[in-house]
């Protein structure tokens, strides 16, 4: 988790110099004159500063929470988080970054991680309707279609390339990545395998894209993206289980699941109805107890968030009832 965090961040600043510099060779084209350097500079002092009003808005969000009541806890996050979004939208910069540092800054000095529970429980309508937005974008025809080419090569070429030297580019950058840092020949292996999904930045950061490129280019770009996440969607998580399987993070055989020792304490050999007993016994004390039906932890925060302002709501009301009497 903590590296697709980071891969995101990387992710954000190298699209703002990526654009920059396409942006900028499509004005060179056109006759006009820029300073390579400036292009390249202004992003990152762009993206400083939105990393810096970030954290101003994480922590001006844990001032304002304080102790307020479940539904005003809701509602000021997302009025704030719409505001920074609007500063953002103002100074036409994307609010990715500076919204993943409000979070980050908020979690660090507050360690309310309920918050983000109730927000995640609250979030799913929002981005269905982001990736139904993303998908009528997506024109399948431009693919394999006469127009829908690069110069001479076609989309459905450049599309392909790209599925494979992004998957080559993750296996190996974690696996020197893991090499640099010491990890277990298991992570160090694997660990690449279980970075193929893509989704939700990626296909952000295509759609703001085609938006800022304009014109063939954009939507050539946004068709590319969109194409290739429909199949990392697709593999992905096949690729994410085999390599928590391949890594032993999880098993399938119960030897694995509970080790025990097949000799007694005199050294000689254990029935296997007594090992068997033994591992179903140690399996049975590492369950969890579960006295109710099981939810998620963002219901659970969400369920909780609902009767606290349920309590709070009925309080008001018995003192209004006393002060009237």
């Amino acid at each position: 988790m903590q590296v697709v965090a980071l891969d995101d961040v990387v992710s954000l600043v190298a699209y703002s110099i990526a654009i920059s510099v396409a942006i900028s060779s499509m004005g060179a084209g056109s006759g006009e004159s820029r300073n390579m350097l400036l292009e390249i500079g202004k992003p990152l002092a762009i993206n400083l500063g939105v990393l810096g009003l970030g954290g101003v808005f994480g922590v001006l969000l844990k001032l304002l929470l304080g102790k307020r009541s479940a539904d005003n806890r809701l509602i000021v996050s997302i009025a704030l988080l719409f505001a920074f979004c609007g500063v953002c939208a103002l100074l036409d910069v994307s609010p990715l970054l500076g919204c993943m540092s409000m979070g980050m800054v908020y979690i660090n000095i507050t360690d309310d991680a309920n918050l983000f529970k109730q927000l995640n429980y609250f979030s799913p309508p929002i981005l269905l309707l982001f990736f139904v937005h993303s998908g009528l974008g997506f024109r399948l025809d431009a693919l394999t279609s006469a127009s829908g080419s690069i110069g001479s090569v076609p989309l459905i070429t450049i599309g392909v390339v790209y599925f494979l030297v992004r998957i080559l580019g993750k296996y190996i950058g974690a696996y020197l990545g893991c090499l640099i840092a010491k990890k277990p020949a298991q992570v160090r292996d694997y660990l690449g395998l279980a970075l193929i999904p893509q989704a939700g930045v990626a296909i952000g950061l295509a759609a703001l894209g085609a938006r800022t490129l304009g014109g063939e280019t954009g939507e050539h770009l946004e068709t590319i993206i969109l194409a290739s996440s429909v199949l990392y969607e697709l593999v992905g998580p096949a690729c994410a289980k085999l390599s928590l399987y391949l890594s032993g993070s999880y098993s399938n055989k119960i030897e694995d699941l509970a080790p025990v020792a097949e000799t007694g304490a005199d050294d000689k050999p254990r029935s296997e109805a007594e090992i068997l007993i033994e591992r179903i016994q140690r399996i049975q004390k590492e369950l969890p107890v579960h006295s109710e039906p099981e939810m998620s932890e963002e219901e659970a925060a969400f369920t909780q968030a609902a009767l606290e302002q349920s309590e709070y709501n009925h309080s008001i009301h018995r003192r209004r009832l006393l002060n009237r009497r």
